[in-house]
């Protein structure tokens, strides 16, 4: 057994050089999805500079000649750093180049306002990164770590005595925060859940070699998955961080059924062997059942569109399955040189006090359950998809800072891109430009927009008519002119540029469709690509991530109900499981709703994996009472009165362990860490307090 899990661990091992740890808000998004496709088009057929600024906020003016002269000497130590290949913004007009090698003599520049505040308070630089140095470093998130950490040293050394405020902003910056993000959590995750499981091992299982043997299946667990997500090349992310917790946490949980069954023998005079086979015997089929049931329920996950999701549900998956296996074979393998003598078990005698003064009033129980769940189903119905990624950091993270600054100051970051070509693929004529203003005009008028950007905005900046601007057009390439970022390098596609205000991911899905009715009555002599943005990339994620969340919960629910009735050979223990495990979830998120809380990546998460975790505790339950024919009231509270105490020691662990991520700089595990929580704080209490009312009602025959 050791031989095959030596070789299993040097097999991991030696896949750890596979592990792709570059860090990128984009891996959210499936390389066929056709939105991306669309984007990383657009992304190549148009110069686009959203990828590093640099915003500079003075209370003085940057236009007089003191700002002005502190600004070129700064200027002159960026472009003496070998990172950066070029600057663009704000500094081009200091300088003079702005209208340079410039066909058309433009009355005011149409740029201006992009990178110059109104008031002339805050100035934006676009920072082109050179790329040379990327070898030096492990992986790309590194390199970027160690280069914009030296962008934002710098600026703040310099700027900072002067009194002027920097913010990086943009895609680079966005990663580089999401890379930190990932960084702070796995720096805490890793100490705190070696706290959780030190007080919990020092409060309840004070025996070496069980403490050792359950550690070394968890790390043997973690080594055996991170190999799987090293060998398949599984897409990782902030979200699949939280992926140790769960396994750790379960792992440790899952096993102390072990350890509890073999502690009472033993307290009964039984020898260690004798001890183990009994607790293996009766722990075994529950074990089985529950692993399974938890398989199912994180597999569901991979149904997500969203690979990271993906990957955290394989990933789960597999190490619960390893953590079965390990339980099974050496953990019982150590368990057998323990030696103990009989000590007081497991005090939660209250637990049970607290079920059998429940279970007198079966009546009031049910009808309180009845109505608290009608209000819950009233409060679910309202809970709405409020997802916006750029809210995923914390209000004082440097990104989040920087993003309300770009509000303050400019259009924000909120970008929309809608790309225009000629009906038969030729350079762009009279028509086509009608169309860009006909729809700029039309853009504008709508509350959403705060600004809109396109090739129109040159040309009514030059003076010129549309016949000598294609004729401008005819004679010059788009790099000439200076029109990258409007014009395809065949100029026969522009782009049309949409700033929106803020919007959660139904209201940016609501705008898409109202500017798609507008286009289906007014582009026939044009085509006009579908609206192409991250945020409404993610809108879409969102919303498929969600409804395919919820298919698999019903799936789940299904399954659960189904196998139950198998196992205790009756449809009534199937709806018994059934109102068990779906009440709590569905309290829980009522609870949610009515505190302001809404769908979003982490929640719909919750509904995927939870299932399949609350449900090992009504399986151990069920499957350790007596069938009906033979249980009785005084049968009933006996089995119970030796599955509680375990029941609230997995639950206690399992909530502790969660509440890890409630520490997480990044909003979807701390959402998901937080529900979590309380879905398997409710489920307990409905096995507790429902369970035993349900078996006093509906199974136990009348006496």
């Amino acid at each position: 057994m050791f031989m095959v899990i030596a070789a299993l661990l040097l097999l991991s091992v030696a896949g750890f050089a596979r592990l792709n740890l570059d860090i990128d808000f984009n891996d959210y998004f499936a390389p066929s999805e056709p939105r991306f496709v669309a984007f990383n088009s657009m992304m190549d057929k148009f110069e686009r500079h959203d990828q590093l600024w640099l915003l500079l906020e003075t209370d003085s003016d940057w236009r007089d000649k003191e700002p002005q002269a502190q600004l070129m000497v700064f200027l002159s130590l960026l472009n003496a750093s070998q990172d950066i290949a070029s600057i663009q913004g704000y500094n081009q007009f200091v300088e003079g180049t702005a209208k340079q090698d410039k066909l058309l003599a433009y009355k005011t520049h149409p740029r201006l306002a992009s990178v110059l505040s109104q008031g002339g308070r805050a100035l934006l630089l676009q920072l082109q990164l050179n790329t040379h140095r990327v070898q030096d470093f492990t992986n790309q998130s590194l390199w970027l770590d160690d280069v914009l950490q030296r962008v934002n040293n710098n600026s703040r050394e310099y700027w900072q005595p002067l009194g002027v405020n920097s913010y990086l902003n943009g895609t680079h910056a966005l990663n580089w925060q999401y890379a930190k993000v990932l960084i702070h959590d796995l720096s805490w995750f890793a100490p705190a859940l070696l706290g959780i499981i030190f007080l919990m091992a020092l409060l309840f299982i004070r025996q070496r070699l069980w403490v050792f043997a359950l550690s070394l299946n968890n790390l043997i667990t973690l080594v055996l998955t991170i190999g799987v997500a090293a060998w398949l090349k599984l897409t990782l992310a902030a979200i699949t961080a939280f992926v140790p917790v769960i396994i750790v946490t379960l792992g440790f949980a899952y096993a102390s059924h072990l350890y509890f069954g073999w502690r009472a023998e033993i307290n009964r005079g039984q020898t260690n062997e004798q001890s183990l086979r009994h607790t293996v015997k009766i722990n075994q089929a529950p074990l089985f059942y529950s692993s399974i049931t938890t398989i199912f329920g994180f597999s569901l996950l991979m149904f997500s569109p969203s690979p990271p999701i993906q990957s955290f549900g394989l990933l789960v998956s597999f190490a619960v399955l390893c953590n079965y296996l390990l339980t099974l074979t050496s953990l019982i393998f150590f368990a057998g040189y323990s030696k103990a003598s009989a000590s007081k078990g497991l005090d939660f005698s209250a637990v049970i006090q607290i079920a059998k003064l429940n279970a007198k009033r079966p009546l009031a129980v049910m009808t309180g359950i009845i109505l608290i769940s009608a209000l819950a189903l009233l409060s679910v119905s309202k809970l709405r998809l409020n997802d916006d990624p750029l809210s995923y950091f914390e209000p004082t993270n440097p990104f989040a800072l920087s993003s309300q600054k770009m509000t303050q100051y400019f259009a924000g970051i909120n970008l929309q891109h809608y790309v225009v070509s000629s009906a038969n693929d030729e350079q762009l004529a009279k028509s086509e430009i009608s169309f860009i203003y006909k729809f700029s005009r039309f853009l504008k008028r709508q509350p959403e927009v705060v600004k809109v950007q396109h090739i129109g905005d040159w040309i009514k900046s030059a003076g010129i008519g549309k016949n000598q601007f294609k004729q401008i057009l005819a004679s010059n390439s788009v790099k000439e002119l200076g029109l990258a970022s409007e014009l395809s390098a065949d100029k026969q596609s522009s782009l049309v540029t949409l700033y929106l205000q803020p919007l959660t991911a139904m209201e940016l899905i609501s705008f898409e469709q109202k500017v798609d009715i507008w286009l289906t009555e007014h582009s026939a002599a044009v085509k006009v690509s579908p609206p192409v943005a991250s945020n409404l990339m993610f809108a879409h994620l969102s919303v498929d991530n969600a409804n395919n969340m919820l298919l698999s919960f019903a799936l789940a629910l299904i399954a659960l109900a189904i196998l139950l009735s198998l196992l205790k050979r009756s449809p009534l223990f199937g709806l018994m499981g059934l109102l068990l495990n779906f009440l709590p979830l569905l309290w829980v998120f009522a609870l949610w709703q009515l505190n302001g809380g809404f769908i979003s990546l982490g929640t719909a998460v919750v509904l995927g994996m939870m299932l399949g975790i609350i449900v090992d505790d009504t399986l151990h339950l069920m499957l350790k009472l007596p069938d009906s024919k033979a249980l009785t009231v005084t049968s009933m509270w006996q089995s119970l009165n030796k599955v509680l105490p375990v029941i609230s020691f997995t639950t206690l662990t399992i909530a502790l362990g969660f509440s890890i991520g409630l520490l997480s700089a990044f909003a979807p595990i701390a959402q998901l860490s937080l529900l979590s929580c309380l879905v398997v704080i409710f489920a307990w209490g409905f096995d507790v307090l429902m369970l035993p009312v349900l078996y006093w009602r509906w199974v136990i025959p009348k006496q």
